[in-house]
């Protein structure tokens, strides 16, 4: 899940404003909530948001931008997610606001339509075939995406909200038909589980030091005594590699472990001056070294059907120009576990990449508000 380094590109890339956009359009397929596990009230379905219908994504040749679907918010921040078939779900991420927060949903080239309504603002979401997830600081909600209907609710774990200026205390993932929940507090983070289909709890499953999810449901994460571990689905460990852990008082010497992509385990280490960083991979399966790169702390690396894409921001490579102000530009280019990058494609003001479907969310300059961009 790799806190560090989305968070500084979020930081960097959001420009939208604050204030409040036009009126929402009509939902589709308005309806009202079922009762699923938990389910005390208090969220709104809106949206029956069906599989996907986009065209099969190539694994090698140039990358090309779509056309620009529009995001019709204004946000400080934006939290995305996407499922197996395509459908992506934004939605402002203002976890402390206690006012309902609407959930978006793309499917295929668009437009974009109400997905949900949820009680309060948003932390983080993320989606499989079947549901949709929507986490605040209280609850995490579990929508069906063939009815649009709530069918799960579950009381989020507590959250340390002291700073409210931090919004990525919260990131959830949908692998392995379970839903994770990973809370950082400190430099700690723990990563709980929870079954869709029960309405128990979350059940913690680790404490650590950074975390992130691979496709299968394994949850790949530092120790606390800093080494690269992996506990699979089956409930196995496997001890790595140890990461670097000698601050030198600039904000460098310590390793953060990023994303799982292309069976490939993605730590970064930045210098501490400048958006310098040095980048290690880490074969998924043995957890041995493969490779290593220097980058930018700016890059994001991200697992998509056509392969490990990285986000990279305009003047950071040779092949992806940066552009005159006010708005910087942004690249999506093919990178491999040695930091090998090619076909690099402009893909305007991003804040995120996502997968499986390469798509990233922009920031749209002339409406201040955000856009869909798919990749292929």
């Amino acid at each position: 899940m790799g806190f560090p380094v989305a968070l500084v590109a979020l930081v960097a890339l959001v420009l939208a404003s604050c204030s409040s956009g036009p009126s929402s359009p009509p939902a589709r397929g308005a309806s009202t909530s079922s009762t699923g596990a938990g389910n005390t009230g208090q969220s709104t379905s809106s949206t029956a948001t069906p599989g996907s219908t986009l065209a099969p994504v190539a694994t090698s040749g140039p990358l090309q931008a779509g056309s620009p679907v529009a995001l019709p918010f204004s946000a400080d921040r934006v939290t995305a997610a996407e499922s197996p078939d395509g459908a992506v779900f934004a939605a402002p991420q203002d976890p402390t606001n206690p006012a309902p927060a609407e959930a978006w949903v793309v499917d295929g080239n668009g437009p974009a339509a109400v997905a949900e309504h949820v009680a309060n603002g948003i932390a983080a979401l993320a989606a499989d075939g079947a549901n949709f997830y929507a986490a605040t600081y209280s609850n995490v909600f579990s929508f069906n995406r063939a009815s649009g209907n709530q069918d799960g609710q579950w009381t989020m774990p507590a959250v340390n909200a002291t700073n409210s200026s931090d919004a990525d205390l919260v990131a959830l993932a949908a692998a392995g038909g379970t839903v994770f929940v990973s809370v950082k507090q400190g430099n700690t983070v723990r990563v709980y589980r929870i079954t869709p289909t029960s309405s128990a709890g979350p059940r913690l499953v680790l404490q650590g030091l950074g975390d992130a999810i691979g496709p299968d449901g394994s949850i790949y994460y530092e120790d606390t005594a800093h080494h690269l571990a992996v506990r699979r689905p089956n409930g196995s460990v496997l001890t790595g590699p140890a990461l670097a852990d000698k601050p030198n008082g600039l904000g460098g010497g310590v390793q953060y472990l990023d994303v799982v992509a292309g069976n490939t385990v993605w730590v970064s280490e930045p210098a501490g001056q400048g958006l310098d960083a040095l980048f290690t991979t880490y074969d998924a399966a043995t957890l041995a070294t493969v490779g290593s790169y220097s980058g930018s702390v700016t890059s994001t690396v991200v697992d998509t059907a056509a392969g490990p894409l990285a986000l990279e921001q305009g003047g950071a490579i040779a092949t992806c120009p940066q552009s005159a102000q006010p708005a910087p530009s942004s690249c999506v280019v093919r990178i491999d576990a040695h930091g090998a990058v090619s076909d690099a494609v402009v893909v305007g003001a991003a804040v995120t990449l996502l997968g499986p479907a390469p798509a990233v969310v922009t920031s749209d300059t002339t409406t201040g508000q955000f856009d869909l961009v798919r990749v292929s």
